[in-house]
C-alpha cells in the first residue's frame, strides 16, 4: 500500500469505453469507491484504495497493480468478483465514519478536474495534509474538530485496538516520569 496505482487505475477504468456509456447516463451502474483497507488481516495498518463497483450486480472491477495479488484475479485484473468476497480478500472497511466513499462518474470527474489530481478526497485518515488546518478539516469532516481528534478519539480506538492499548499504556508511563534535567 502507499505506492500503488489504484486511484489512476480506477479513474481510467470508469472513463474507459468498457464502462462509459454512449448516452453519458448519470445513473450509470458503475461507480468508483474510495475505501480504507488493512494491509493484512489484523495488521491495523490502513491505507486508501480505489476500485469500481457495479451497484446493480454488487460486483467489483479492479485493475490496479495490487489486484494481481488478489486470489481470483485473472491476468492481474479482478473483473466480476462479488463485493462481499472482494471485501473479505482485501480487508476493506465498509462501515465507519469517513472510511468509504462512493462517486458517480460525474462526481468523480468534477472533483478530479477541480483538483487536477485523483486522490482519496473524502477519507479522513488520508487527509494528513490537514493536520495543522483544524477549521478546514472540521468543515470537510463534520463531527470532528481536527485530524488529531479524528485519529485519537475515533479512528485508532475503533479500528486499531492494539495500537490504542499501547498508546494508553505509554501515556501512563510518560505521565509518571519525573522531570529530568538534561546534562550540561
Amino acid at each position: 500500500m502507499g505506492a500503488g496505482d489504484c486511484y489512476p487505475a480506477a479513474f481510467k477504468a470508469i472513463n474507459s469505453s468498457k464502462f462509459f456509456t454512449k448516452d453519458h447516463d448519470p445513473n450509470h451502474d458503475w461507480i468508483v469507491v474510495h475505501a480504507l483497507r488493512d494491509i493484512f488481516e489484523g495488521g491495523e495498518h490502513y491505507g486508501g484504495h480505489a476500485f469500481l463497483l457495479n451497484k446493480k450486480t454488487k460486483t467489483v472491477y479492479d485493475s490496479s497493480i495490487s489486484a494481481k495479488y488478489i486470489d481470483g484475479s485473472v491476468d492481474g485484473v479482478v473483473d466480476g468478483m462479488p463485493l462481499d468476497e472482494y471485501v473479505e480478500k482485501t480487508f476493506l472497511l465498509t462501515e465507519g465514519k469517513y472510511v468509504w466513499k462512493e462517486y458517480t462518474l460525474k462526481e468523480l470527474n468534477k472533483i478530479t478536474f477541480e483538483h487536477m489530481v485523483h486522490t482519496p478526497f473524502d477519507l479522513a485518515k488520508e487527509q494528513w495534509s490537514l493536520a495543522s488546518k483544524d477549521e478546514e478539516f472540521a468543515k470537510k469532516f463534520p463531527g470532528f474538530s481536527s485530524y488529531k481528534e479524528y485519529m485519537q478519539e475515533y479512528f485508532i480506538p475503533t479500528f486499531c485496538p492494539t495500537q490504542h492499548e499501547h498508546n494508553k499504556k505509554n501515556k501512563k508511563h510518560v505521565t509518571k516520569l519525573e522531570k529530568v534535567e538534561s546534562n550540561k
